[in-house]
């Protein structure tokens, strides 16, 4: 994969059709893992956990400044293949029901995207959260336990045709997963996964 071009507005891919993100991390075991997946599966399926293993053993390139989360998923939308949903519920309606400790470990070191948040240390510049700023709220997460922590939501893990793959946080736990990155946890525990492949 390519090198991205990154100026003070948006970022420019070197190559359009060939959608060159980063070096984060390259698993052709994952590739393998996410061979025709159904739309749909259960986070207590047995696919989730060799998915996950294979994202764990990864040598992954941390990146220091998260990407615009509008530019990423602008930069994919007409290159995806296939998209899974990892649910944490089982069965049918009106039967369905919630799996136990169904939340699943991701590493930190693979989130390349959050909402709104432009620097991993000072999350949203230019937004207050209840009078309190980005900065504070991070840190104040970060002096907290990582294990009593709620999980994220709503995280992509996307994997191109040649392995290469990355995480994006589409929803939220944006200063919580900047609070991981600041301590430097290998993992952070995230709901509502999709698995999205690109050609």
């Amino acid at each position: 994969m390519k090198e991205c071009k990154v100026d003070s507005r948006d970022l420019v891919y070197e190559n359009a059709d060939k959608l060159a993100l980063f070096d984060v991390g390259k698993s052709s075991e994952l590739v393998q893992c996410i061979e025709d997946l159904p739309e749909t599966m259960s986070a207590n399926d047995p696919r989730v956990d060799l998915i996950v293993k294979s994202l764990f053993e990864i040598d992954a390139n941390p990146i220091e400044k998260p990407v615009s989360l509008r530019d990423l998923n602008e930069s994919i939308k007409g290159n995806i293949v296939s998209e899974t949903k990892i649910s944490i519920y089982e069965g049918e309606w009106p039967d369905m029901r919630a799996i136990p400790e169904s939340d699943v470990p991701l590493p930190v070191e693979l989130f390349v995207a959050a909402p709104m948040i432009k620097d991993w240390q000072e999350g949203r510049v230019s937004e207050s959260k209840g009078g309190k700023s980005s900065r504070d709220i991070i840190r104040q997460y970060a002096g907290m336990n990582p294990k009593t922590s709620p999980p994220i939501r709503s995280v992509d893990v996307v994997v191109d045709s040649d392995g290469g793959v990355f995480l994006a946080l589409q929803g939220d736990g944006a200063h919580r997963l900047c609070a991981a990155k600041m301590r430097g946890d290998r993992e952070i525990l995230c709901r509502e996964i999709s698995i999205v492949k690109l050609n």
